[in-house]
């Protein structure tokens, strides 16, 4: 194996392992993101139940004031939580992007490693044939001779 075929194929598994790498950070925001859906469900589901149950059995303004400021609060965690949502959804098509990159320069070092090695193996027959040829025309002179 010729040094630039051992570079190409050392090209080739750096490759590799930055399309693994690209594929293993896409699980993980794949798993953040189901993890942020999850969360913002149960964000809003808090704050729809608080909402329902808003101004029962209230005697006092402040107990109302206070209900408001809890609902409030659960309306803005619920806020939260979608913006967390959508900052998972972005990272995610970003990860899938980059697998996507990954594998396309991976490809394509393969293929420049495949061109490599067939130059090298059609140089290595044409210096054969050379030889080959030198060397029947030394008989071939020696025979007449």
């Amino acid at each position: 194996m010729t040094p630039r075929v051992r570079r190409a194929a050392r090209l080739v598994e750096l490759g590799e392992k930055a399309e693994q790498s690209a594929r293993v950070r896409a699980s993980a925001a794949e798993r953040a993101l189901a993890e942020a859906r999850g969360m913002a469900e149960r964000e809003e589901h808090a704050w729809a139940k608080g909402a329902r149950a808003f101004a029962s059995g209230v005697t006092r303004v402040a107990e109302l004031a206070e209900q408001a400021a809890y609902l409030d609060t659960l309306r803005r965690r619920a806020d939260a939580a979608a913006r967390l949502v959508e900052r998972a959804k972005a990272e995610e098509r970003a990860s899938h992007a980059e697998v996507v990159r990954a594998a396309t320069e991976r490809r394509k070092l393969e293929l420049w490693r495949d061109r490599i090695v067939d130059a090298s193996r059609a140089e290595l027959a044409q210096t054969e044939r050379r030889a080959s040829d030198d060397l029947a025309a030394r008989i071939s002179i020696r025979g007449r001779a």
